[in-house]
């Protein structure tokens, strides 16, 4: 399919593919970096992991004004901003002192990864033909900073101590991000496109669209949890490797995920297979609650497979519910909710980890991932007989 690029798209998608893996790869390294600051500095894990709260609200309370701000210029000069800026971020978290000064060093990494999702998704929405299969590209990006982020935590910090990790990580995505952004990029300008505007109109749109983001907050909920219980977790319960090991493995799976359902969302109704990613993520999650070693990793691997791979086709739905000059604004909702109330779940797992126990995550996680299930049922019934899917011109 990537042979059907043109050159383009594929400089748009290079462009994009960093900035997904730079703005999850500065996130998700914080959580096993946790586990070696407390060990380091001698300090409660629960106290560390909650330093990252306003960095993660950030992340998503940004992309609402930066998806307005971006439907008013050009998304690549955003894009092309939040890539250099992770990585400068990522050099000042090295830098700060181990107390709650970091707070602010991590939520400037979260100011500049908030600026690639509303950014990124709208450029791909408008620009690439073959959105779906686009989008799950893209996704897999994103996956593979999610799953490099925890295993090249612990191995950079094992030899070089928490900070030698953040320079050297931060120095990483740095030249990645300039190494992009002088890729030259022809951008459409917001509302010069119609292929979506004739489905879903007015009133409809936005009652559809409404129902997708009661989903998608109960998502970013979900997901926000898993990410940041889960090194802890294997810590705790699988003996056999190392945490971030663990943790890497399980998000690599993820990213067969991702492009799959990029795959199936340029060819199936978007409708069903939004529902049926999360049914079968349900059975996983609860069992992740129970087991321990290697079953653990094994159904792990099951949700991420399902509840990540879902993404490209839940970024379908939002371009399909979105008109055209308002697209990057649209994702800005998304993310918003789905990283900005997402981040209440790093208070949830701070206070399940220290009043019950990171397995109790897991069980609230599958309730939340029940009540999802729900909304894609009610947003399925809502537009029965009229199939939506992905359209190529």
């Amino acid at each position: 399919m990537a042979a059907s690029f043109s050159p383009n798209e594929r400089r748009t998608l290079a462009l994009t593919a960093v900035g997904h893996f730079g703005a999850h790869f500065a996130m998700l390294a914080y959580p096993t970096a946790a586990v070696a600051i407390a060990r380091e500095e001698s300090l409660p894990l629960g106290l560390v992991l909650g330093w990252s709260f306003l960095g993660y609200l950030i992340f998503g309370l940004g992309a609402l004004p930066v998806g307005f701000l971006t439907d008013h210029m050009r998304a690549r000069w955003v894009v092309r901003t939040g890539v250099i800026g992770v990585g400068v971020a990522m050099l000042m978290v090295a830098r700060a002192p181990a107390d709650a000064s970091l707070v602010s060093a991590l939520a400037l990494v979260g100011l500049f990864a908030s600026l690639y999702h509303p950014a990124g998704l709208g450029l791909i929405s408008r620009t690439v033909r073959a959105r779906g299969t686009a989008l799950g590209i893209n996704g897999v990006f994103g996956n593979v900073g999610i799953a490099a982020a925890p295993i090249a935590t612990e191995l950079v910090s094992g030899a070089m101590g928490w900070r030698g990790a953040y320079l050297a990580l931060g120095a990483f995505l740095l030249a990645a991000g300039v190494a992009v952004s002088f890729l030259p990029i022809a951008e459409p300008p917001p509302g010069s496109q119609a292929r979506d505007e004739h489905h879903h109109q007015g009133r409809e749109r936005r009652t559809l669209f409404l129902i997708l983001m009661v989903a998608m907050t109960l998502g970013g909920l979900s997901y926000r949890a898993n990410t940041v219980a889960q090194p802890a977790y294997f810590a705790e319960r699988v003996p056999q490797i190392g945490y971030g090991v663990a943790t890497s493995m399980v998000y690599v799976v993820g990213t067969i995920g991702q492009y799959l359902g990029g795959r199936v969302a340029d060819r199936y109704d978007l409708r069903i297979l939004y529902l049926g990613f999360h049914l079968l993520s349900l059975p996983f999650v609860l069992a992740m609650s129970v087991l321990a070693g290697l079953p653990l990793l094994a159904v792990a691997a099951g949700f991420v497979f399902f509840s990540i791979g879902m993404q490209p086709i839940e970024n379908s739905l939002v371009a399909r519910f979105t008109p055209d000059r308002w697209r990057s604004t649209g994702f800005g909702l998304k993310f918003s909710v789905v990283f900005g109330i997402g981040a209440l779940s790093v208070r949830g797992v701070e206070t399940f980890s220290t009043h019950y126990s990171l397995a109790s995550v897991f069980a609230a996680v599958a309730v939340v991932v029940s009540l999802l299930i729900v909304m894609a049922s009610w947003l399925a019934w809502r537009t029965r007989g009229r199939p939506i899917l992905n359209l190529h011109h």
